[in-house]
């Protein structure tokens, strides 16, 4: 099959300089990835840097990591996807009392 029907845009988790951005879309449509910075910069400088801060946060946020090189962000989500699952269980093991008396405490020898 031909590589354009198997690529996919990513976050790169080798040219990266913060969160693989534009090392992933300098990948997917073959261009240096440090001209895109640059023009990324430039535009940022140019509009305020509040609209360039944001556009460049929903992008890391809506494109997928790189699978053949996780990133940190990967990995802090499946290390909180994790733990949250450990808290259901434990959660789900422990029982609700209703209607005890501290009679019924002292009768099994819990002071």
């Amino acid at each position: 099959m031909r590589e354009s029907q198997h690529k996919r845009l990513t976050r790169s988790g080798s040219d990266r300089m913060v969160a693989g951005v534009f090392g992933g879309i300098g990948k997917y449509f073959r261009i240096q990835p440090n001209i895109l910075r640059i023009l990324y910069v430039l535009l940022t400088i140019f509009t305020g840097f509040v609209p360039g801060i944001i556009i460049y946060l929903i992008l890391v946020i809506i494109m997928p990591a790189d699978p053949q090189n996780p990133d940190l962000l990967s990995f802090i989500k499946s290390f909180s996807e994790s733990q949250g699952k450990s808290q259901q269980s434990q959660q789900r093991s422990r029982r609700t009392l209703t209607d005890v008396e501290e009679k019924d405490i002292k009768r099994n020898g819990r002071s």
